[in-house]
């Protein structure tokens, strides 16, 4: 059962820590919010561990930041004038499982003014992406790109095809599985809080 970790992050025990300060937080008040235990962050900082997806995730709900800036991977999309950004593909910011069967690479820039983030997920052959309850009205559109894909969510399991998208709530624990004997490809936009007004997608 792979978990996302952000393997390699030489720079996030660093950009965790100026973040914490710069809302002058203490370790104490961080892990309350984050419901990360205080040695846990304390680690994460040292550079001693590489936190998983699910850690990564509620950090920036809790200090009010992007995924791909907490990973410190997009400066120089921010050096842009604003109106043309080209990324190239060896500098998109990517995290991978434990077991490398699943890699997320992040697709959206660090400052956006939508309230959304969006990914392409890559599955090799039998693999699963898990992922505990998000903040409260977060909601997921996951589209297969390519292969099979099927999502267990907490009273329904749904099978997708290619070219088929599932709209769902992601502020409950669900799983994305290719329990197939060939890769798949999907991209997954995740709207934040805010994004329905607490209206559910149509």
């Amino acid at each position: 059962m792979p978990v996302i970790d952000a393997s390699p992050a030489p720079q996030l025990g660093g950009t965790l820590q100026a973040a914490r300060k710069q809302r002058r937080l203490t370790l104490d008040q961080l892990a309350s919010r984050s419901g990360i235990s205080k040695s846990m962050l304390s680690q994460i900082e040292r550079g001693k561990v590489n936190p998983t997806f699910v850690v990564l995730w509620n950090l920036t709900q809790s200090l009010g930041i992007d995924l791909s800036e907490l990973l410190g991977t997009s400066k120089d999309q921010d050096q842009n004038d604003g109106r043309v950004t080209h990324i190239k593909a060896y500098s998109t910011p990517t995290i991978k499982s434990a077991d490398g069967k699943c890699q997320l690479r992040i697709l959206g820039p660090t400052r956006t003014v939508l309230p959304v983030e969006w990914y392409e997920i890559s599955f090799e052959p039998e693999s699963e992406l898990n992922s505990q309850a998000h903040a409260k009205d977060t909601h997921e559109h996951l589209t297969v790109l390519s292969g099979q894909l099927r999502v267990h969510l907490p009273e329904q399991i749904v099978d997708l095809m290619q070219g088929e998208t599932l709209r769902y709530p992601s502020d409950q624990a669900h799983r994305i599985e290719n329990a197939a004997k060939a890769p798949a490809q999907a991209l997954l936009v995740m709207a934040l809080p805010g994004q329905y007004n607490g209206r559910p997608p149509d």
